[in-house]
C-alpha cells in the first residue's frame, strides 16, 4: 500500500512541476509576438482492480496544449492584410493629394495667371504696353510649363520610390517563406520524433511567421500533417512544405523603368499580374501604381497636351507682329509606345493624337494574332478590332511605324500605348521672341466708302489651316477639317487629287488613306488609289475631307481637287448683283458653302452664290459674314492682313480658350479637367482615409477576439501558479507519509 500511495504522489508532484513549469512559461512569454498561452491537459490514471475495488493510481499528464484557435487566427491575418493595404495606398496618395491641392504648389494658380497674362495682351497688344504684355505671356506660359513638369516629376518621384518599395517587399516576402520552410521541416522531424506531440514553440514561431508575411500581401494556409503549405495573392503558391519558390523583381515586358513580380517555373521566368498579389501593403502599393499613379500621371499629361494642343491650333491661324502666319507656341509631347520583350519581329506602333480633345487618362494594349489587332482600353477593357492600320481610338491614332522600321508584327507580339504619360514632363515653350505671338488675325475685312448699300461684315475668322479647291462643275469637296497631328509639312505645296473613273489618285506618296463610308473604315495602303464614293470621309496625315456630287452625276474624269495651306489668305473682291440677288469674285477653284439657320449649301466652283444677310460665307479655309442691304455693284474686299497692328482678334480667340471645352469630349474646360483630376485624388483620399479607421478598429477587434483566448492573462496565471503550488506541496506531503508508512511496515519486520 506504501509503494502505492508513494506512486500516487509521485505523479502528482511531477504533474504539479510540469503546471508549474508550464505556467512560469506562459508568465515569461506574456509580451512575446504571437505566443499562444499552454495549459497542462491531465488525466486521472488507469485504476488497478485490488481484492474487487479499482483503486486509483495517481494522475498522467497526457498534453501541453497551446490555446490556438485557427479560425480567429485566420481573422486576424485577414483583417491584418487588409489595413495594410488601405495604408500602404493611403500613405502614397497622400503625397499626391498634398501635391495637386496645394494652392502654391498646384497647376490651376499657374494655369489662371497665363490666361490672365493672354488676356492683358489682347487688351494691350501693340506699343510699349504691348510689348510689357508680349514678355509678360511668355513668362507666365514658361511658369505654366514649370509648374506642370514640376508636378510630372514628383509623379515620376514617387514611381521610382514605389518600385523601391516593392523591391523591399519582395525581399521580405521571401525571407518569411525560407523561415516558413525551414519550420516546416523542423516541425514535420519534432512531431515524429515526439511520437506525435505538438512542438508548441514552434507551432507559435511557424504562425507568427505567417501574421507577418500577411503584413505584406493576401495569405492562404493549406495544412497538410505537420506542414503549412502557403499561398499568397490569388493562389500563387509561395511555399509548399520543405521547399520556398521565390519571387523576385523583373522589369515590366513593355517599360524598363517598372518593377513588376515574378518568379520562375520550370527554369522560365513568369511575370505576375499586376493584380495577382492583392492584400497587404505589397498590394497597395500595387493598387496605388495601377489605379491613382498611372491615372495621375495620365491626368496631369492630358491637361498639358489639352492646353498646349488647343493653344497652337489657333495660334496658327493667327498673326504675329511682323506679318507672319503663327507658329507653334508650345512643344507637344508624343504618346510613349513600348513593344513587350517578348515580341519575336522588330515591329513598332507609331501613335500620334489626333483629337487631343477626345483623349482619356487611360493607357492602351495592342495585341496582334496574326491577322487582327486587337487595341483594349486598360481603364475599363473597352476593345476595338481591326484588320489593318490605321485605327483611331479616344483621339489616339495607331498605326505602323513608317520606313525603316515598318514592320509587320508578328502572331503573338504585343505593344503597350501611353498616349499621355509624358505630356507634363515634354511640354516647352517653342517661342523665345516676343513679337512672334500672333495677337493679330490673318485676314481682314474693308468695305468701300463708295457703296451705296448698308451691307456690312459682321464677322470674318479663319477656321482651317488647309484650304481645299475643284475644277469639277458637278461635284465639290468639302471644307478640310486638320487633327491635332496635322503639320503642314504634307501641304507645304498643293496637292492636286485627279479623278478618272471610279479612283481617286495623287494622295501623298508614303500616306495610308483612309476612307469611311457610314460606320466602316477602310484603309489604302500607299500608294493609295482610293475609289470614289459620293459623300464618304477622306483622311490622311491628319487632314479630312469628303467629295459630294450631291445625288447628281459624279465627278467627269480628269477632274482635280486641290488642298492646300489656307494661309497667307488670298485676297478677294466679292461683288453683289441685285438682278441675281448673288455675288460674284470668288476664286476661280474655291467651292463656296453657305450656311444660314444652320442649313449649309455647297457650290460648285464658279458658281454664282445667293446672297443672305447674316449668312456664313465659307472658303479657302476661312468664312465671313455679310449683313445688311447691298446695292447693285456694292464690292467687298478680303485680303491677308498686312501687317496686324492694332489688331487683337486672334489674341481674343486664345484668351477664350480658358473657358472654351476642350477635354474630355469637348465637355469640359482645360481647368475643369484638372479639377476633376484633384477632385479625384482628393475623394479617393477621403475614402482612403475613413477605410483605414475602420480597418483598424476591426484589427483591433480581431486581435481582441484571439487574444481573449490565445493570450496570456497574468492574474490568471499568477492564480495558477498558487494552485500548481499547493498541489506540489500537498504531493511533496503525500510522499512523505507514504515514506513514513513503509518506514513502519520495515520496523514491523524487524
Amino acid at each position: 500500500m506504501g509503494t502505492n500511495i508513494l506512486g500516487i504522489g509521485q505523479t502528482a508532484l511531477a504533474a504539479a512541476q510540469l503546471g508549474i513549469s508550464t505556467t512560469g512559461h506562459n508568465i515569461a512569454n506574456a509580451s512575446t509576438p504571437g505566443f499562444n498561452r499552454q495549459v497542462l491537459l491531465q488525466t486521472a490514471a488507469e485504476p488497478q482492480n485490488l481484492g474487487g475495488s479499482f483503486v486509483g493510481q495517481g494522475v498522467s499528464v497526457t498534453q501541453i496544449q497551446r490555446q490556438y484557435n485557427q479560425f480567429t487566427a485566420l481573422q486576424v491575418n485577414s483583417s491584418q492584410s487588409s489595413k495594410n493595404q488601405v495604408d500602404s495606398y493611403y500613405a502614397q496618395i497622400s503625397q499626391i493629394n498634398n501635391l495637386v491641392a496645394d494652392p502654391t504648389a498646384g497647376v490651376t494658380p499657374a494655369l489662371q495667371d497665363f490666361f490672365s497674362a493672354v488676356q492683358n495682351l489682347a487688351s494691350s497688344p501693340n506699343g510699349t504696353a504691348g510689348a510689357a504684355a508680349r514678355q509678360a505671356a511668355l513668362s507666365s506660359a514658361q511658369s505654366l510649363v514649370g509648374r506642370l513638369t514640376g508636378v510630372q516629376q514628383r509623379l515620376d518621384q514617387i514611381s521610382t520610390d514605389v518600385n523601391g518599395q516593392i523591391g523591399t517587399s519582395i525581399g521580405s516576402i521571401n525571407t518569411y517563406a525560407s523561415q516558413l520552410a525551414q519550420l516546416n521541416d523542423t516541425i514535420e522531424k519534432a512531431t515524429s520524433v515526439s511520437q506525435g506531440s505538438p512542438p508548441n514553440d514552434l507551432l507559435d514561431q511557424r504562425d507568427q511567421l505567417i501574421t507577418e508575411l500577411s503584413k505584406f500581401t493576401k495569405v492562404t494556409v493549406v495544412p497538410q500533417d505537420s506542414k503549412y503549405n502557403v499561398f499568397i495573392g490569388n493562389g500563387q503558391p509561395l511555399v509548399l512544405g520543405a521547399s520556398a519558390n521565390l519571387l523576385q523583381a523583373s522589369q515590366s515586358l513593355t517599360d524598363p523603368t517598372r518593377v513588376e513580380i515574378s518568379y520562375v517555373a520550370n527554369g522560365k521566368t513568369i511575370q505576375i499580374a499586376e493584380n495577382g498579389l492583392p492584400g497587404g501593403s505589397l498590394g497597395g502599393l500595387l493598387d496605388f501604381r495601377a489605379n491613382m499613379l498611372d491615372t495621375s500621371q495620365n491626368s496631369i499629361g492630358r491637361v498639358a497636351i489639352g492646353i498646349a494642343t488647343a493653344f497652337n491650333d489657333q495660334h496658327k491661324l493667327g498673326q504675329d507682329l511682323t506679318g507672319q502666319v503663327g507658329a507653334d507656341f508650345f512643344n507637344v509631347a508624343t504618346p510613349i509606345s513600348k513593344p513587350s520583350s517578348n515580341n519575336t519581329s522588330t515591329a513598332l506602333i507609331s501613335a500620334s493624337i489626333s483629337d487631343a480633345s477626345a483623349l482619356t487618362t487611360s493607357d492602351y494594349r495592342m495585341q496582334f494574332d496574326g491577322t487582327n489587332y486587337k487595341i483594349t482600353r486598360l481603364a475599363d477593357g473597352a476593345v476595338q478590332t481591326t484588320s489593318s492600320l490605321p485605327l483611331k481610338m479616344d483621339g489616339v491614332t495607331f498605326a505602323l511605324a513608317p520606313p525603316p522600321a515598318a514592320a509587320v508584327p508578328a502572331a503573338g507580339d504585343e505593344f503597350l500605348i501611353r498616349p499621355t504619360a509624358a505630356g507634363a514632363a515634354n511640354i516647352s515653350v517653342r517661342l523665345t521672341d516676343p513679337s512672334k505671338i500672333a495677337v493679330a488675325s490673318s485676314l481682314t475685312t474693308t468695305v468701300p466708302t463708295t457703296n451705296t448699300g448698308t451691307a456690312k461684315f459682321t464677322g470674318a475668322v479663319v477656321n482651317s489651316a488647309v484650304a481645299s479647291a475643284s475644277t469639277s462643275a458637278t461635284s465639290t469637296i468639302s471644307a478640310v477639317t486638320t487633327d491635332d497631328s496635322y503639320t503642314g509639312t504634307t501641304l507645304a505645296a498643293p496637292l492636286t487629287l485627279s479623278y478618272a473613273s471610279p479612283n481617286l489618285t495623287g494622295f501623298p506618296a508614303g500616306a495610308t488613306v483612309s476612307v469611311k463610308v457610314g460606320a466602316v473604315t477602310t484603309n489604302y495602303p500607299p500608294p493609295a488609289t482610293v475609289p470614289y464614293t459620293n459623300g464618304a470621309t477622306i483622311s490622311f496625315s491628319g487632314v479630312s475631307f469628303s467629295i459630294n456630287n450631291n445625288g447628281a452625276t459624279p465627278p467627269t474624269s480628269g477632274d482635280t481637287f486641290t488642298l492646300s495651306a489656307s494661309l497667307p489668305v488670298a485676297a478677294t473682291k466679292l461683288t453683289f448683283n441685285s438682278a441675281g440677288n448673288t455675288l460674284t469674285g470668288f476664286p476661280a477653284t474655291a467651292n463656296v458653302t453657305v450656311t444660314n439657320g444652320g442649313t449649309s449649301t455647297t457650290y460648285p466652283a464658279g458658281t454664282p452664290v445667293p446672297y443672305t444677310s447674316g449668312a456664313t460665307i465659307s472658303y479657302s479655309g476661312f468664312s465671313v459674314t455679310l449683313s445688311g442691304s447691298p446695292a447693285n455693284g456694292d464690292v467687298f474686299n478680303i485680303s491677308p492682313n498686312v501687317t496686324g497692328t492694332g489688331d487683337n482678334r486672334n489674341a481674343l480667340l486664345l484668351a477664350g480658350l480658358q473657358t472654351q471645352n476642350a477635354l474630355a469630349g469637348k465637355t469640359t474646360t482645360i481647368q475643369g479637367a484638372y479639377a476633376q483630376f484633384v477632385s479625384f485624388v482628393g475623394n479617393k483620399a477621403n475614402e482612403l482615409s475613413i477605410s483605414s479607421v475602420s480597418e483598424t478598429k476591426l484589427l483591433a477587434q480581431a486581435v481582441a477576439t484571439q487574444q481573449s483566448e490565445s493570450g496570456v492573462n497574468l492574474d490568471e496565471e499568477a492564480a495558477n501558479l498558487l494552485r500548481y503550488q499547493q498541489a506540489y506541496q500537498a504531493a511533496g506531503k503525500l510522499m512523505q507519509i507514504a515514506s513514513q508508512l513503509f518506514d513502519a511496515l520495515l520496523a514491523i519486520g524487524r
